[in-house]
C-alpha cells in the first residue's frame, strides 16, 4: 500500500472515529435536556391548584415520553460507544500520532507523560484507551 493511501486510510479512520466520539460527548447534553422537561415538570406539579386538574395528564404524558426519551437516548450512546471501540486502530495509524505528539509536545518524555495522562480518563478496552496505550508503546520504545 502507498504512502499516498496509507495516509487516506489513517485520515478516514481518525475522522470516523472523532465524529463517534463527538456522538458520545453531545449524548451528555441530550440527557440534560431531558433533565430540563424534568425539572418543568416539577415546576408544573408545583403549581397544579392554580393550572387545574386537567394538566395532570398532560404532566403524565410528557413523564412517560420523557422516561421513553431518556432509555433510548442511553440505548443509542452504548450503541454509538460499541460501535466506536470496535473501530480498529492500525500500527500506520499509530506510527504517525506518535510522531504528530512528539512533535505537538517538548520532548518524547512530555509525550509520554501527556499520553498517560490521556490515557488514565479512559475506560478500558475503549477505542481511546487502545489509541492512547498503543500511542504510549510507540513513544517508549
Amino acid at each position: 500500500m502507498g504512502d499516498l493511501t496509507k495516509s487516506k486510510n489513517i485520515q478516514n479512520n481518525m475522522s470516523d472515529s472523532r465524529q463517534l466520539t463527538s456522538l458520545v460527548k453531545e449524548l451528555q447534553n441530550a440527557i440534560r435536556n431531558v433533565k430540563s422537561v424534568e425539572d418543568y415538570l416539577t415546576r408544573v406539579s408545583q403549581a397544579k391548584d392554580l393550572l387545574g386538574k386537567d394538566v395532570g395528564p398532560l404532566s403524565d404524558e410528557i413523564d412517560k415520553n420523557k422516561t421513553l426519551l431518556n432509555d433510548s437516548l442511553i440505548q443509542m450512546g452504548k450503541f454509538v460507544s460499541d460501535v466506536l471501540d470496535s473501530i480498529e486502530i492500525s500500527e500506520d495509524e499509530l506510527d504517525s500520532a506518535a510522531k504528530q505528539l512528539e512533535l505537538y509536545t517538548e520532548s518524547k518524555d512530555d509525550a509520554i507523560t501527556y499520553a498517560k495522562k490521556e490515557l488514565k480518563t479512559q475506560i478500558e478496552d475503549s477505542y481511546w484507551h487502545k489509541y492512547w496505550s498503543g500511542l504510549i508503546k510507540r513513544l517508549e520504545n
